[in-house]
């Protein structure tokens, strides 16, 4: 073997050490100002915007904490997460922290359905990455995994529809009613079905119908952050 391939394996090496570093620190940076928010609470404010850019980035971060970075595209693919997941942690600390709860928080259900948003939408993020990372580059590891993150996402999502439906039958002796709230997330669930029932003979190859899944996954994840913060 050539000196110069000896000297870009080690130049590989190195860069997956340095992202899967930086994973590790963003996850335990997450964690830590959540315990911070936790701590400063008479109640875990599940329901706050700092919580959910938090959560957010922390989902992030544990969706490719076990892929195993074997070529380029799964070291870039790991490092715009991390620069994504920079970003959402810094304008969470321009945001305000709540230092109360409402009482209907005490519900485990709430906390359940407040929650289950960051986490549908930090694995529709991870999700849209890698499709469109696999759309431009053909790698079918990423292409697997982003459709495990977007099952669990539409799962996850689902999830928290059912605790909140309850929640709020247990709170307000109704569960949702007919109103925009509602739409908004019937619509985005639809969205997360879609991702799996788009009729492959609207795309010409493969590369092409993971990109349009990553546009419906894009779609959802500004649908999901502009609700909570514009």
């Amino acid at each position: 073997m050539s000196e110069t391939s000896l000297r870009s394996i080690a130049t590989t090496s190195k860069t997956r050490l340095s992202v899967r570093l930086a994973n590790v620190a963003l996850l335990g940076l997450a964690i830590f100002i959540l315990t911070l928010i936790n701590a400063n609470s008479l109640l875990f404010p599940a329901s706050s915007e700092i919580v959910y850019l938090v959560a957010t980035a922390l989902i992030c971060m544990l969706s490719v904490i076990f892929l195993s970075l074997q070529n380029r595209a799964q070291i870039n693919y790991v490092f715009i997460l991390c620069a994504l997941a920079i970003a959402m942690l810094m304008y969470s600390q321009m945001l305000t922290q709540p230092k109360d709860s409402g009482a209907m928080l005490t519900s485990i259900w709430a906390q359940l359905f407040f929650l289950s948003r960051p986490l549908a939408l930090g694995l529709a993020i991870a999700a849209c990455l890698g499709y469109l990372i696999q759309a431009l580059r053909s790698e079918a590891n990423l292409e697997s995994h982003s459709h495990l993150l977007s099952l669990f996402a539409g799962t996850a999502y689902l999830g928290g529809e059912i605790a909140g439906s309850y929640w709020a039958f247990i709170g307000w002796g109704r569960s949702w009613s007919w109103s925009g709230h509602f739409f908004l997330s019937a619509l985005t669930y639809l969205l997360f079905i879609l991702v799996f029932h788009i009729p492959k003979a609207w795309f010409s190859n493969v590369s092409a119908l993971c990109m349009g899944k990553a546009v419906v996954l894009g779609f959802i994840s500004l649908l999901m952050l502009g609700y909570r913060l514009i």
